[in-house]
C-alpha cells in the first residue's frame, strides 16, 4: 500500500515535467510544419525532377518564337537555358498566352516565366521578379559623334525629333516641345522612318523602342544609341510565383553572375548588336 501511494506521489511530482515536455513535443511538431509549409514548392520539384519549366508566349521575335520545326529559340530561351545550366538543371519551355503566363505560375504548371515580360509591381501578391535583365523602353537616337550628357529633354533645345505618329515617342516629343525652347517634333508614319530621318540628316534625333532602335543601328554605323529615357523605360524581367522565394533567389544570382562575368552581355551583342551590349542595370541582389 504505501508502495502504491509513494509511487502515485512520485508521478505527481513528475506530471510537470511531463506536461511541459508534452507541450515541447507540440510547438516543436508544429514548428515543423511551419517550416515545411512555408518551403519553396517550385524549387523542391525542380530541383528533384532536375529541370525547370519556363512558361513563355513565343510570338513575340527576336525574344521568343517558334523556328521551322516549332523549336523554341530567341534572346530569352538562350537566357533561360544559361540561367538553368548555372543552377545544374535543365530549361524546358511550354506555350502560353501572354494574358495567362503569370496565371501557370499561380496553379503551379510552370515554374517560371520568361516573356519579354513586363515588371508589374501591382501583381506582387501573385508573382515576384528578378531584376532587370533588359529594357525595351525609349531611346534617343543621333548621328554618331553627337555628345547627350545629362538630361536629354534639355538636350533636346532647338533641336528637330523625330517619332513615329502616335507613339510613346511622338508624345514626349511633343511634351518636350512644350516644356523646352526650340524642340520640334516631327511626326513619322513608323519608327523606321523616324529613324531613317536622322541618318538623312531631316532630324537631329528620333525617340523609339529600344528594340526597334537596335535593329536598325545594326545597319547604320552613322547613327548611335545617344541615351536612354528612364522615365519610359519597359523593364524585362523572369518571373516566378510568389511563394517561390528560393527559386526567385537563386534566378537572381545566376543573372547577376551573369551580368558580373559579361556572359549576359554576349547575349545582347548576339540577338541586338553592339548597341543592345550596353549594361543596362548593375548586378544587385
Amino acid at each position: 500500500m504505501n508502495s502504491s501511494l509513494h509511487s502515485f506521489h512520485s508521478l505527481t511530482r513528475l506530471r510537470p515535467w511531463i506536461v511541459a515536455a508534452s507541450v515541447v513535443a507540440s510547438l516543436f511538431i508544429v514548428s515543423l510544419f511551419i517550416v515545411h509549409s512555408r518551403q519553396d514548392a517550385a524549387w523542391a520539384r525542380v530541383k528533384q525532377r532536375g529541370v525547370i519549366t519556363f512558361a513563355t508566349d513565343p510570338t513575340f521575335a527576336p525574344f521568343e518564337l517558334l523556328d521551322g520545326e516549332g523549336n523554341f529559340t530567341g534572346f530569352d530561351i538562350d537566357l533561360a537555358r544559361a540561367l538553368a545550366a548555372r543552377l545544374g538543371l535543365k530549361a524546358e519551355f511550354e506555350a502560353v498566352s501572354y494574358d495567362g503566363l503569370i496565371g501557370a505560375l499561380v496553379v503551379g504548371r510552370d515554374d517560371a516565366v520568361i516573356s519579354a515580360f513586363v515588371i508589374q509591381p501591382e501583381r506582387g501578391k501573385e508573382a515576384g521578379f528578378t531584376p532587370p535583365y533588359f529594357d525595351a523602353g525609349l531611346v534617343l537616337v543621333t548621328r554618331a559623334g553627337t555628345t547627350v550628357t545629362g538630361d536629354p529633354q534639355q538636350w533636346a533645345a532647338g533641336k528637330t525629333l523625330a517619332a513615329e505618329y502616335g507613339s510613346t515617342g511622338d508624345a514626349l516629343a511633343r511634351k518636350w516641345s512644350r516644356l523646352v525652347a526650340g524642340v520640334t517634333p516631327v511626326a513619322a508614319p513608323d519608327a523606321g522612318a523616324a529613324l531613317q530621318a536622322v541618318a538623312d540628316g531631316q532630324a537631329d534625333g528620333a525617340l523609339a523602342d529600344a528594340v526597334t532602335a537596335f535593329e536598325f543601328l545594326a545597319a547604320h554605323p552613322g547613327l548611335t544609341l545617344a541615351a536612354r529615357i528612364p522615365e519610359e523605360s519597359a523593364p524585362y524581367a523572369v518571373a516566378v510565383s510568389a511563394r517561390s522565394t528560393v527559386l526567385l533567389r537563386e534566378l537572381t544570382r545566376a543573372l547577376n553572375a551573369m551580368e558580373a562575368d559579361g556572359s549576359l552581355e554576349e547575349l545582347r551583342v548576339k540577338w541586338f548588336g553592339e548597341a543592345g551590349g550596353e549594361v543596362i542595370y548593375p548586378a544587385s541582389e
